[in-house]
């Protein structure tokens, strides 16, 4: 079949045209349903819009998880949040947390993203694993996914036609950032999915139903909880803060609009009102790199995840190869001719 365009989205795309998502022709959406066990502020809105245009659509589900109890706590707040919904696209498991990647073995990562997908599937959906080459190198055994979960890769090569060169038997490859108003992933699918899984529920005698109708849930973010400001950002109504604001942890002090503003301050100061689609969580720091950037890492930097760096790495100069992941903007992958080196934090490059 010929590759199909899609995109992937979460609570953050607010005021996605849809109508311009369709005529640019993407045929399906894959919709984060949720993280941990909380649902996606934003997830029935984007299920309807995409049944009111004819898009075809997924999931997948940002893990937090740290051993297989959660992971299987994770699936089946999945399966509550999709209640209903059988969709054509699989739900894809999203592991990346730094703390995961540090504090747990190859076996232990792997376990989890088994024990996730086999309750979805037994819970009557289809299911796949989400993840960048480095987590398939360094934190999976791929001998126990490749070739047995469908698996949807990220390597941002920011362009739809210059390929990955890493095979993992991919069905879906996520490429970089897309514009359709606004900024949205980039996805291609290789296969049919729409066919593979109405052959895969027929097998198992799971009925095919429509979405339930939008809903109210629970918003990303809590009073109390710390957070920061996506550099760039401005406050509600257009207004833009001074530099230091982007380098400030916040309290949250209230929500509004469902929780989609939040009120932050300092020390009991209302500083503003932002989206809660520019906020981070107190751990995540801003970035200014971009894709393509010439690097240098500084001498005595270590890998993200604190692992050693070959001596020679340090006197070579380095592409950007991706820049952040959904809570980590100070994630940056780096690499040569298209070949990964490493990932490194942020503040651990020299911008040639």
């Amino acid at each position: 079949m010929a590759f199909v365009k899609g995109i992937d989205v979460s609570y953050c795309q607010r005021g996605l045209d849809y109508q311009a998502v369709k005529d640019n022709g993407v045929k399906f959406a894959i919709i984060r349903a949720g993280f941990s066990q909380t649902e996606d502020t934003r997830l029935k809105e984007h299920i309807a819009e995409c049944e009111r245009y004819g898009i075809d659509y997924g999931f997948y589900w940002y893990s937090y998880a740290e051993n297989v109890s959660d992971a299987k706590k994770e699936a089946a707040a999945c399966l509550k949040a999709l209640s209903g919904i059988k969709p054509a696209y699989p739900v894809f498991y999203d592991m990346e947390e730094d703390t995961q990647a540090r504090t747990l073995s190859k076996a232990q990562l792997t376990d989890m993203a088994q024990a996730f997908c086999d309750a979805v599937r037994a819970g009557g959906l289809p299911c796949g694993i989400y993840a960048n080459p480095s987590w398939m190198e360094c934190y999976y055994d791929k001998s126990r996914l490749v070739g047995k979960y469908d698996i949807w890769l990220a390597h941002w090569t920011n362009d739809p036609d210059c390929p990955s060169k890493y095979d993992y038997g991919q069905t879906m490859w996520q490429w970089g950032i897309d514009r359709i108003g606004i900024d949205v992933d980039g996805d291609i699918c290789f296969t049919d999915y729409p066919l593979v899984t109405k052959k895969w529920y027929a097998e198992h005698n799971i009925s095919v139903e429509k979405p339930a109708a939008p809903e109210n849930t629970a918003p990303a973010f809590s009073k109390g909880d710390k957070v920061r400001v996506k550099r760039g950002a401005v406050f509600c109504g257009g207004v833009k803060p001074f530099s230091w604001v982007y380098d400030t942890v916040f309290t949250v002090y209230g929500s509004r609009n469902c929780g989609e503003e939040l009120m932050i301050g300092l020390s009991g100061e209302i500083t503003g009102w932002i989206s809660s689609c520019d906020a981070l969580p107190e751990s995540c720091v801003s970035t200014a790199l971009k894709l393509g950037d010439k690097v240098k890492v500084r001498r005595g930097a270590t890998d993200y995840n604190g692992g050693g760096i070959a001596a020679f790495v340090y006197d070579n100069t380095y592409t950007v190869m991706q820049v952040g992941t959904a809570t980590r903007p100070d994630y940056i992958v780096i690499g040569v001719n298209g070949e990964v080196t490493a990932a490194v934090k942020e503040s651990d490059l020299i911008k040639e």
